[in-house]
């Protein structure tokens, strides 16, 4: 029987391996995603009167209730020795499943992330839009807390993040790092962004910026001299640029435009790649610097040709996407399959 004390033992195995989720569902053994796939856990399967049991334990009468009548409920929990968590419950096939999303996990080195040196020096920039982009189980949040935590141990300066949820704790190290989640210091990024400005910060960091206020918000931010570090569910420089312009009307498309071209610092796009064992993952990069020719043809409505920029600008460290993928099956990482694979889900 499943009960809080057999959800520790779960958790703890989680946490060991550095998970950023486990699911926990009826019909299945516990699951647990590292690396971005997803592998079973070593433990019994889950029975529906499990489900119910471990939320019989783990709500209050309040948030039963709010289970009744909406059939999915997401709070914050916390246990000791695992740390804190988002659960999202939710119903399937007529009984219980919970999501849980570990935070506080421990970030791994630039180098254990394979995080390139040029992306790293964008921590040196002092203004400016920086948009680390991909899917959400590409890490994006590890390289994002990455920059950061380099910020934070070589710059003497104000650090506000704007989370939702808050997966990576920062220490006061060179800088002083204040941490807002979404819900709980907050009410939405919007709201989060524009406070941070009045609050003496001098970087801004935002989890996600997927819709026009958020976006504007961080824009303006960046253009009121903070260096504001973001993310988009996108892969590929034109696809992310295309997607921010998009989400703005006509009339104001062009100021947009104009925006990006007087902020932008560089989009970083990645994928996370499984090697050839399926062990584990390996990321793949797109690095596209903000040149003085880029931001020339965003404003001259030309990002398709963007990639031609960043195949000739190797020298100043960008990097195709299709580049690094190839590198990646080059070094013996991942397999053709792979490469041929994520090289298409990116032009496609």
């Amino acid at each position: 029987m499943y009960n809080l004390d057999y959800l520790m033992k779960i958790l703890a195995n989680a946490k060991d391996s550095n998970a950023t989720d486990l699911h926990i569902t009826a019909g299945a053994r516990p699951a647990i995603r590292v690396g971005g796939k997803l592998r079973y856990a070593p433990f019994e399967r889950i029975l529906p009167k499990d489900t119910e049991n471990l939320l019989d334990e783990l709500l209050t009468e309040v948030q039963k209730n709010m289970l009744k009548t909406n059939h999915y409920h997401s709070l914050p929990v916390a246990f000791n020795n695992i740390g804190r968590l988002r659960a999202n419950i939710f119903m399937q096939r007529g009984s219980f499943s919970i999501s849980f999303k570990l935070l506080d996990r421990l970030l791994k080195t630039p180098e254990e992330l394979r995080i390139p040196n040029v992306v790293m020096d964008l921590s040196k920039q002092k203004s400016g839009l920086i948009l680390i982009c991909g899917d959400r189980k590409s890490s994006t949040s590890a390289t994002r807390a990455a920059i950061v935590k380099k910020i934070s141990e070589t710059r003497a300066c104000h650090i506000i993040t704007v989370e939702d949820p808050i997966e990576y704790l920062f220490k006061h190290e060179k800088a002083i790092v204040n941490q807002k989640e979404i819900g709980i210091d907050a009410n939405s990024f919007q709201e989060g962004v524009y406070s941070a400005m009045t609050q003496d910060p001098d970087v801004i960091m935002i989890s996600f910026s997927g819709d026009p206020e958020t976006f504007s918000a961080a824009l303006a931010a960046a253009e009121n001299g903070h260096l504001v570090i973001t993310s988009l569910h996108t892969v590929g420089s034109v696809k992310t640029i295309r997607n921010i312009i998009g989400m703005f009307t006509i009339e104001k498309r062009n100021y947009i435009k104009m925006q990006l071209y007087n902020v932008l610092q560089a989009i970083v796009s990645q994928q996370l790649i499984p090697t050839k064992e399926e062990t584990d993952s390996m990321p793949a990069m797109e690095i596209m610097l903000a040149t003085t020719a880029v931001k020339n043809l965003i404003i001259e409505d030309k990002i398709h040709q963007i990639p031609d920029v960043i195949k000739v600008s190797r020298a100043l460290g960008m990097v195709s996407m299709e580049d690094s993928i190839n590198a990646l099956y080059a070094q013996g990482l991942i397999s053709k399959e792979s490469a041929m694979s994520y090289s298409w889900h990116q032009n496609g």
